[in-house]
């Protein structure tokens, strides 16, 4: 596998991350699985997506499933606390994930990010003829950078949909949660509920629970990028856990290989667990 980091225009940073794009190497036509990759199994890829709080995956030439669904095309996740299984039933993968600010999603599409969570949609089942479009584009784009140009085109086109919505004032909640480990004064607790429910799609303490395991996953790599040694009770420390045993009950619970497992594989971004790192 290889793969492509890319980054939106300027201005849609505040709601999407980046662009995330994975392709097995060799031509559409002679894709084959890697012999050495334990994440082959009976000739299908699987690709763990990690806990997230929503993203769209675009796929090309591939039938997948998601969750036990059988896709071809876009994808919506709502924001989950499990790992969802990606299998390629064709035993290669092309396809990119588009990774969103918390509330991102919302700001340029509105989509109801409540009863999204914990889903996995089709553009069709979801009814966005202007997704429907984008998913086309993919699947016959020449190259991945053209798509992210007309996707950034498309997206900067949705932002004037965002007029019901403070983003300042969410990203505010957002980093006083972060700051509060979720712990929100009982006063304040019902506004935050709401802001969060309709605008990140999950409640404050699950949304905490996300980013203190992606953080502590993203320092595992990139150490190991580095090639220092990675300390668990270190990096547990440093993201708010208690200890590292509570560190890695939080992994398994929320699907993840445990720690030391994760410790293992070594490669920042690696083809075999990490590309959809969210």
């Amino acid at each position: 596998m290889n793969f492509q980091i890319l980054y939106p225009a300027e201005a849609l940073r505040p709601y999407i991350t980046r662009y995330v794009y994975v392709r097995a190497e060799g031509s559409t036509d002679t894709m084959t699985p890697p012999e050495d990759s334990p994440r082959f199994v009976n000739g299908k890829h699987v690709q763990p997506l990690l806990p997230n709080y929503g993203s769209f995956v675009f796929m090309r030439n591939v039938v997948s499933e998601i969750g036990g669904k059988h896709l071809e095309g876009l994808t919506l996740l709502g924001a989950n606390q499990q790992t969802i299984g990606l299998t390629t039933v064709s035993g290669w993968f092309e396809g990119l994930m588009l990774i969103f600010e918390p509330g991102g999603m919302y700001a340029l599409l509105g989509i109801d990010l409540q009863q999204l969570a914990g889903k996995v949609l089709t553009a069709e089942e979801y009814g966005d003829q202007g997704l429907i479009h984008c998913d086309l584009l993919f699947k016959t784009a020449s190259t991945v950078q053209d798509f992210v140009r007309s996707a950034d085109a498309f997206f900067m086109g949705r932002m004037t949909r965002k007029e019901d919505i403070n983003y300042t004032r969410l990203r505010k909640v957002v980093a006083a949660c972060e700051e509060a480990k979720g712990n929100i004064a009982a006063a304040e607790m019902a506004s935050v509920l709401r802001v969060f429910r309709t605008y990140v799609g999950i409640p404050p303490k699950q949304f905490v629970r996300l980013q203190r395991l992606h953080k502590a996953l993203q320092t595992m790599q990139t150490e190991a990028a580095e090639g220092k040694q990675i300390d668990l009770l270190g990096v547990a420390l440093k993201h708010g856990y208690y200890d590292l045993s509570h560190m890695a009950m939080e992994f398994q619970q929320m699907g993840c290989v445990s720690p030391s497992q994760f410790r293992m594989l070594g490669i920042p971004l690696s083809a075999d667990f990490s590309v959809f790192f969210a």
